[in-house]
């Protein structure tokens, strides 16, 4: 095991994984309690190895046996609040959310870190050799940048300035950088050098997924009903946009629905997660000031007004697979036809009515692997579902709300709690494999249109 001397001192001990069995005893695995109970982001698998951060708010970076989860290592920051990993070839990165860029080694060896601002609420993505970030230089201003970083070294390769901070992280493909600001504004960047092919306002509610040129996102609409008091309403669906510098955006209108959980003034009243994360915030310094965040841009497209609530955002998401795009918007998974931008089907999986107010969205990104979408819900399911018609194969209650998108690999689900706990599900079946990390892959872009995943995670 790794020790490192800093001003946090001693590391705090983990204990060894136990069995697990859900409440039905239908689906098993093992689970580790995580020093400190902090909500925990998505792990990263690689070469038999799962690389998991020790959540908002903690100082710690694990490394654990994929199969049994016993501690390989361990690995202490100075700043706290360690992202989702992300691993290619034998470098792990991740950042903290106050304020640094960290590269180790897959053996747990630190290479380089970098402060690069305060807060940093969203997590990097690697692609041949390169680091990709978004930052507010805070020692200059505040002027937020999208940046590229050569991983062995850690030199800065360029920088573009871009209006704010990213929704969750940067997006590769087709030797481009993709991402979304909090104020919905969409960017595509050269990865050579950082220039802008194109840039627009596009009330973009997610990080988008690239298929043949075309940028698929989540998008928010507000619509207005005038009288003696206006009364106004947001909205969320499924978008395109092509990859010119002039394509327009077209609306999958069938996936609109009911937006609440975009509202910053109906969370503020109403939303109990709203309220606990001003305690979160509280805890790590960010209870009055928010630091560089502008947070006021989060507050008018996303409803959010909290730096532990963004780190932990992922908004609607969408994933790619067969000519579908998948995405789960508030509580229901859609299913839509690329071509026919009609809906194939959708499923609730929180048996709410359709007309309910929804103040947090409530359920994960979904994982797309196997003809199998696998998603979770902040009151502690983990679904799996029927790619092609979207009925329930196995659902299984972990007894503790799940805000990140899980990993699976290898015939294995690995699901981080926000209560702390990082729970490995055994599916039964092997071909359940190759959503190694958030996104799938360190380019964040699922696997129909990433690079090739072997069965025991490794990137080739």
């Amino acid at each position: 095991m790794q020790i490192d001397s800093t001003r946090r001192g001693v590391l705090p001990e983990m204990r060894a994984p136990v069995p697990f069995s859900c409440r039905k005893g239908t689906v098993r695995g093992w689970k580790v309690a995580i020093p400190g109970g902090h909500p925990l982001a998505t792990p990263a698998v690689a070469q038999g190895r799962l690389f998991l951060g020790g959540g908002f708010g903690s100082y710690e970076f694990y490394c654990l046996n994929a199969e049994t989860g016993e501690l390989l290592w361990q690995y202490q920051t100075n700043d706290d609040g360690p992202t989702a990993a992300v691993v290619e070839d034998q470098f792990v990165a991740f950042n903290t959310e106050s304020c640094e860029l960290e590269v180790l080694t897959v053996d747990g060896k630190a290479v380089w870190k970098q402060w690069l601002g305060d807060p940093l609420m969203s997590m990097p993505a690697i692609a041949n050799g390169r680091v990709f970030m978004a930052y507010p230089d805070t020692r200059h201003g505040g002027q937020h940048y999208l940046a590229c970083f050569d991983v062995a070294a850690g030199q800065q390769l360029w920088r573009t300035p871009i209006v704010g901070e990213i929704i969750t992280a940067p997006v590769l493909a087709e030797e481009k950088v993709f991402c979304a600001t909090l104020d919905g504004t969409l960017y595509c960047c050269r990865q050579s050098d950082g220039s802008v092919v194109w840039h627009e306002g596009s009330n973009a509610t997610s990080s988008p997924v690239v298929v043949d040129g075309q940028c698929y996102f989540s998008q928010r609409k507000e619509t207005r009903t005038e009288g003696a008091q206006p009364v106004s309403q947001q909205t969320e669906h499924c978008a395109v946009r092509g990859s010119s510098p002039r394509a327009a955006t077209r609306e999958y209108g069938s996936t609109r629905r009911k937006a609440d959980y975009l509202d910053h003034a109906k969370r503020r009243s109403g939303s109990p997660a709203y309220a606990s994360c001003d305690m979160f915030d509280a805890h790590v310094g960010f209870g009055m000031s928010k630091g560089s965040a502008q947070m006021f841009q989060a507050m008018a497209n996303l409803g959010h007004a909290h730096v532990s609530s963004l780190w932990a955002y992922q908004g609607s998401k969408p994933f790619h697979q067969k000519g579908r795009l998948y995405s789960s918007l508030g509580d229901t998974v859609h299913c839509v036809d690329l071509h026919s931008e009609e809906v194939i089907w959708k499923h609730n999986l929180c048996g709410r009515s359709a007309d309910a107010e929804l103040l947090d969205s409530v359920v994960t990104p979904p994982v797309l692997v196997n003809n199998k979408v696998f998603a979770c819900t902040v009151d502690g399911a983990v679904v799996a579902l029927d790619a092609e018609s979207g009925t329930e194969v196995w659902r299984a209650e972990i007894g503790e709300p799940i805000q990140f998108q899980p990993s699976v690999v290898a015939g294995r689900v690995y699901v981080p709690t926000s209560a702390g706990t990082l729970v490995c599900l055994e599916t039964g079946d092997p071909a359940d494999d190759g959503w190694c990390m958030w996104g799938a892959t360190p380019a964040h872009n699922g696997l129909d249109c990433s690079c090739a995943v072997s069965a025991v995670g490794n990137i080739i």
